[in-house]
């Protein structure tokens, strides 16, 4: 499903929405800010206001927007629960938090127009499917055994992975996980038939409760885990693909430049962050026998993968 943005002013006003006024949220706007401004023909007017004076003046704010960018989780259910009229596209979310409020937010509120267009979309922070297998493929070639545990929100993938899995030749063993109960036991299971663990995005299997011991179980059986994400890098990870504020945030200001263009553009209701880079523990790499791994060569190697594909 697609999401029409309709604009039909020559100024396209956009309005910036961070969940907080700091970290991630403020490097986002940020690289958003500084993108346009690299615009000078560009008729664009960006407006940041923070939740506080959203919640005060929403339909004098509404009213004067052609776009709302939230950026952060917080920010996009703030938006969507008060019903807005402008287009919404969200920044800094994941696939399942970001479904999850859109479920929310139309039962209460149905997120179209009387035409039925659909006028929510995201920019997710998940790195998309095959981009997780290359690097996979790269760093232990064909030969291992891929375990991927997917639980409730991740599961949709499954036929996905298994297809792109298998036309890359990549050995995999998929655990569906559906309790809390079971995970640990069930994250054994898969750790003793895979060579590699590959994790991506679900909140009832990858939590704060649970990274430290999965790492930490997968290292004593040395299995290496491919993340989705910087810091599960640092926390140890072998590697991992990833997006960083900045280049979420050069992405949606180029989605603006291209709206203002085009005011009929269409968007994708969801869609895959293009900027990323990859991640690498140097740490663990050498514990795993790794040496002198190049994050950036990996990196420049999906890239050319990835334009091979299309």
């Amino acid at each position: 499903m697609l999401c029409s943005l309709d604009v039909y002013a020559s100024t396209l006003n956009v309005t910036l929405v961070p969940s907080r006024d700091d970290g991630a949220y403020q490097r986002v706007l940020g690289a958003i800010v500084s993108r346009i401004g690299e615009q000078p023909a560009a008729d664009i007017s960006l407006k940041i206001v923070n939740l506080d004076e959203l919640r005060k003046n929403s339909r004098e704010i509404d009213q004067a927007a052609d776009l709302f960018i939230p950026i952060g989780i917080r920010a996009t259910e703030h938006i969507l629960r008060q019903s807005v009229n402008s287009p919404v596209l969200a920044v800094l979310v994941l696939r399942s938090s970001f479904n999850a409020t859109l479920k929310r937010s139309t039962e209460k509120t149905p997120a179209v127009t009387p035409s039925g267009t659909r006028r929510i979309s995201a920019i997710l922070l998940d790195q998309p499917v095959n981009r997780q297998l290359h690097l996979t493929r790269l760093l232990f070639g064909t030969v291992k055994r891929i375990g991927i545990p997917l639980g409730p929100d991740s599961q949709p993938l499954r036929a996905e992975i298994a297809d792109l899995a298998q036309r890359l030749e990549l050995s995999i063993e998929i655990e569906n996980i559906d309790s809390a109960d079971r995970l640990m036991q069930q994250l054994t299971q898969l750790m003793e038939r895979s060579d590699v663990l590959l994790a991506f995005p679900d909140p009832l299997i990858f939590n704060r409760r649970n990274v430290r011991y999965i790492l930490l179980s997968s290292y004593r059986k040395r299995i290496p885990v491919i993340g989705y994400s910087q810091s599960y890098v640092k926390a140890g990870a072998l590697a991992a693909t990833y997006s960083s504020p900045e280049q979420i945030g050069k992405q949606a200001a180029e989605a603006i430049i291209e709206l203002q263009r085009n005011p009929s553009l269409r968007f994708p209701a969801i869609m895959a962050p293009t900027y990323f880079s990859v991640a690498i523990n140097d740490q663990v790499a050498r514990a795993f026998g790794y040496m002198n791994l190049s994050a950036e060569d990996l990196a420049q190697q999906i890239r050319q993968l990835e334009r091979n594909l299309q």
